[in-house]
């Protein structure tokens, strides 16, 4: 491990990694780092704080550059050994002044022109939250925001910005910056970013996204997985060169850190996955997040087929997608809760309509949803027809699940699957959601919900694609009955 460099007797910070020095250099309002353990974030985040108080602009009263600053965690013994170690590591009192450790602990530093008041605060409830809302700062930092929740998040917010005073000439750069291990699937970061979906009970006005000019990046992982002969089973890691941090770890740190880990833990805390709550064994184990999701939202291919695969009952779904090369590219989901079909068609007309505007379109899907309804005596096909959208029956004989599941399975396989990250309820299905439960008879079947329903689109897509034919060492067969969306009220059909 080398030695830190000193100018003055100080050590000189230097990041190790892309991603790191990006997050230092930005100033976005609110800037969120995500990485394994031993990134190098928590000092990173520390060091942005700095920068920016020694950023601040003079006061117009007497030239001091004021800011005061919060640095969170849940609770005191984690600030005492954990980032306050760090912190005094590279601020330490002997030069930057004395800490003051009754609580709220505080270190006020005074270097030059700089002015500066850095507070160590334990928020962990709604008693913490009363006091925040007294509370004056330039900024702060939330150190493991996987642990805090989105109204102590917006609390620290709000009290940003408001030190110094206009009067003073006000902040040069005010707001929070925050570091994390990969949340849990119902953090509110991961479902504001997208890394996982809000349930579906959840209100409009509640589904928060995370706002384009906020700053919002995860670090490489720290170990690559190596397979099996099967290309699905992981028998071991060998550390990852794009890791960041590495020159300030110990040789083979991340390597010495997964033996007697579950690869649950493994995931979360040095593959820098979002953990996904499971009540069972996954469906497809054979998913993998870095091969079979897309690193960006993948866009339709004009001139190019799409195939519209669908789920119907009372929470009815599709997936589009497009095959690109020898790539099935699973570009957009479409979800309705607690609908028909008399419903779901025209919703879901409308969406094609304004996102694959001019497309040719084959559609396919559960076989029972030819069954009469028991309303109107019309099936789900029927009302697809009606609103010029002929559906044909995944193929697949007497609706077999085991058939239906190894064709997913089977282009995992082939690596023939790509998700775009558009595609939340199924990257959850595929991520664990979609779990085996145990009955009674000791026999096991898929859990039946939202993510299964997501899934079963994902079985009739394969199938009709022909994954189920290839896996058995047939050619895939056409299947006809193309339609083109127009922009006119009903969808025309066209030849094959």
């Amino acid at each position: 491990m080398p030695e830190l460099r000193k100018i003055d007797g100080q050590f000189v910070y230097k990041p190790d990694g892309d991603v790191l020095a990006e997050f230092i250099a930005d100033r976005s309002k609110v800037a969120v780092i995500c990485g394994p353990v031993g990134s190098g974030s928590s000092t990173g985040s520390l060091m942005r704080l700095w920068f920016t108080a020694c950023e601040q602009r003079p006061s117009s009263i007497d030239g001091k550059r004021r800011s005061k600053w919060f640095i969170t965690r849940p609770t005191y013994p984690e600030l005492l050994t954990s980032t306050l170690k760090t912190w005094l590591f590279w601020f330490p009192e002997e030069t930057y002044g004395r800490l003051i450790r009754s609580r709220p602990m505080s270190q006020k530093i005074e270097i030059g022109d700089v002015e500066a008041e850095f507070w160590f605060l334990a928020l962990d409830g709604p008693d913490d939250i009363e006091k925040a809302r007294s509370t004056e700062w330039t900024g702060g930092f939330m150190n493991e925001l996987e642990f805090q929740s989105y109204d102590i998040f917006q609390e620290m917010r709000s009290r940003s910005g408001r030190f110094p005073s206009m009067a003073e000439g006000g902040c040069t750069w005010s707001g929070i910056v925050g570091d994390m291990n990969a949340p849990n699937e119902d953090h509110f970061l991961a479902r504001m970013a997208g890394w996982s979906e809000y349930p579906d009970e959840t209100p409009e006005e509640r589904r928060l996204k995370w706002p384009n000019d906020w700053w919002l990046k995860k670090q490489p992982a720290g170990l690559i997985e190596v397979l099996g002969p099967d290309g699905v089973s992981v028998i071991d890691y060998v550390e990852n060169p794009e890791a960041e941090n590495l020159k300030w770890l110990e040789p083979g740190y991340y390597k010495h850190l997964a033996k007697g880990a579950t690869k649950r833990w493994i995931d979360a805390r040095i593959m820098n996955r979002v953990s996904f709550l499971t009540s069972g064994d996954p469906v497809w184990p054979g998913y993998k997040e870095e091969v079979h999701l897309s690193k960006r939202p993948l866009a339709y291919v004009p001139d190019r087929e799409a195939v519209v695969a669908l789920d119907f009952g009372r929470r009815p779904c599709a997936l589009i997608s497009q095959e690109v090369g020898d790539k099935i590219h699973v570009q957009r989901e479409f979800r309705m809760y607690g609908v028909g079909a008399a419903i779901f068609a025209p919703a879901l007309k409308r969406f094609l309509e304004q996102n694959y505007r001019g497309a040719r379109l084959r559609f396919t899907g559960d076989p029972k949803g030819r069954d009469k309804g028991q309303a109107d005596e019309r099936s789900a096909y029927d009302i697809f027809a009606s609103f010029g959208m002929p559906v044909s029956p995944a193929p697949v004989r007497n609706n077999n699940l085991d058939d239906r599941l190894e064709s997913v399975s089977y282009a995992l396989l082939t690596n023939r699957i790509l998700i775009s990250p558009e595609c939340t309820t199924l990257r959850g299905a595929m991520a664990g959601k979609y779990a085996f439960r145990k009955l009674e008879t000791g026999e096991a079947e898929p859990l039946k919900d939202k993510y299964s329903d997501v899934a079963d689109c994902l079985q009739y897509l394969c199938l009709f694609l022909g994954e189920g034919r290839r896996m058995i060492g047939l050619t895939a067969v056409a299947t006809a009955h193309a339609v083109k969306v127009a922009n006119r009220r009903s969808l025309r059909r066209i030849s094959v």
